[in-house]
């Protein structure tokens, strides 16, 4: 396997941020805070959030920017970030690290992501923050990185996330 370039990335990504040597830097499209009062579900195409007294659910409750353009992330909490829409060509495997800027300051970005060849869709991401935060809504979270393919995949991703979507803002 070998990286592939920023340039070669970025014509496979809706929207981004900049362009770097080796990938690029992308900014969440939409926000969301997940339902810290609720239990985790994860049963076959059943996933969700079980809350007290309901049923299961996908809700999670969108934020908005500020006035000044700023998410304000609280003390302990819990995000999915949707970013814009990829496609990862057959011929290459896609990665998400977080930028470096975010885990200096102390924000968490909560799991590798793999994304399979011939995967399209709006990847999402989960971040946690320990102290609060506030993040302006350009700003890049997560550096997209492609890994180029010995042989281009016989078979493509076509899981339960395929070709989802947030909702449009």
């Amino acid at each position: 396997m070998s990286v592939v370039s920023g340039d070669e990335v970025a014509t496979c990504c809706k929207a981004y941020v900049k362009i770097n040597p080796n990938g690029v830097d992308l900014a969440p499209r939409q926000v969301s805070r997940l339902p810290m009062d609720s239990t985790i579900f994860l049963h076959g195409a059943k996933r969700g959030y079980l809350g007290p007294g309901e049923g299961l659910t996908t809700e999670k409750q969108d934020l908005v920017p500020d006035e000044s353009g700023f998410y304000v992330f609280e003390r302990g909490g819990m995000y999915e970030l949707r970013f814009p829409e990829v496609r990862i060509p057959a011929s290459c495997t896609g990665l998400a690290f977080p930028r470096s800027s975010i885990n200096r300051l102390g924000i968490i970005k909560l799991e590798s992501a793999v994304f399979d060849s011939g995967y399209c869709g709006e990847p999402t991401q989960v971040i946690f923050t320990p102290i609060s935060a506030r993040v302006h809504e350009g700003e890049a979270i997560i550096q997209m990185v492609f890994l180029r393919n010995e042989k281009p995949a016989t078979s493509l991703y076509s899981g339960f996330y395929q070709n989802e979507k947030g909702k449009q803002q």
